[in-house]
């Protein structure tokens, strides 16, 4: 699925890693934006104010304003991504829930709050039922106005191996998380792709849910793959709308767990512009984004 997911790896272009690498490193090189994944996301003090973080608010200002929680990144949509299968077309995803700059919460914390979020590599492999899986793939989204970078850190319900088990019911669902750094903030804001996906193959030329031959899936790796919940292969009665329903679901999951922490947490849903409609599978998505504020 996404690799989100799910998926197989990206080859990415030396230029490409090469201006992912310029892009991270104009964003606080020190602190969270690095390409080590460092999910705390905390600036050294005397990079708070940095010429780099004013640079990303006016871009921020040109590409629809900043508002304290958050400036308005050039593109709501993650990169275009190509898959490994012929059946599934190259798409978007949405960006669908942020982490406000005013959060005085770093994202460790709200992930060990969450309990069962796990952090997932694209390095990592999984063998569920005998089929074999990346456990989540790159995308690439630009929040800086510095170009298209990827994920700094995925998070997978259930980590990998439970995760791919929750895909086989359609009921896995994932974030990816590029940080955004805001003048005056510690930790910025954090921006976040989320989806609910289900393990899919290909039989015959068409996709279908793995479940309906486990057997057949293991024997051929190759067609096995994440496809959103909605889509064609998914289980489309567990979440038929897998972005919207994994945006809300995941904001629902952040709310929730700083509420049990003791913590002060506020969400509200704002309309974006966006240039595609519907992602991976033709699986719509609205212009609606989930803005959580976390304060201790």
């Amino acid at each position: 699925m996404k690799g989100r997911k799910r998926r197989f790896p990206r080859i990415t272009t030396g230029a490409c890693v090469a201006a992912a690498v310029l892009a991270l490193g104009g964003c606080h090189a020190s602190s969270s934006n690095s390409a080590t994944g460092n999910a705390t996301g905390t600036a050294p003090a005397s990079d708070q104010a940095s010429p780099a973080s004013e640079q990303a608010s006016a871009q921020g200002s040109a590409a629809g304003g900043c508002n304290g929680d958050y400036c308005a990144p050039p593109d709501w949509d993650t990169a275009k991504a190509s898959t490994p299968l012929t059946q599934i077309p190259p798409f978007v995803e949405p960006l669908n829930v942020v982490i406000s700059a005013k959060s005085t919460v770093p994202l460790t914390d709200i992930q060990n709050a969450l309990g069962q979020w796990k952090t997932v590599s694209t390095a990592t492999t999984v063998k569920i039922t005998g089929i074999h899986l990346k456990c989540i793939s790159s995308e690439l989204a630009n929040v800086t106005g510095h170009g298209y970078v990827p994920q700094q850190v995925a998070w997978r319900l259930g980590g990998c191996v439970d995760g791919n088990d929750l895909s086989l019911s359609g009921n896995e669902d994932h974030v990816r998380i590029w940080n955004q750094p805001v003048a005056g903030s510690k930790y910025g804001a954090w921006f976040i792709a989320a989806s609910y996906e289900t393990m899919c193959l290909v039989k015959n030329g068409k996709l279908q849910t793995a479940t309906l031959d486990k057997t057949y899936a293991a024997l051929h790796p190759g067609t096995a793959y994440h496809c959103v919940d909605g889509g064609p292969g998914s289980i489309a009665t567990a979440h038929p709308d897998g972005y919207n329903d994994a945006g809300k679901d995941f904001s629902a999951a952040v709310v929730a767990a700083a509420k049990g922490k003791g913590w002060q947490v506020s969400e509200r849903t704002v309309p974006v512009p966006r240039k595609a409609s519907a992602g991976e599978g033709g699986v719509p998505f609205s212009p609606a984004v989930y803005v959580l504020t976390v304060t201790a």
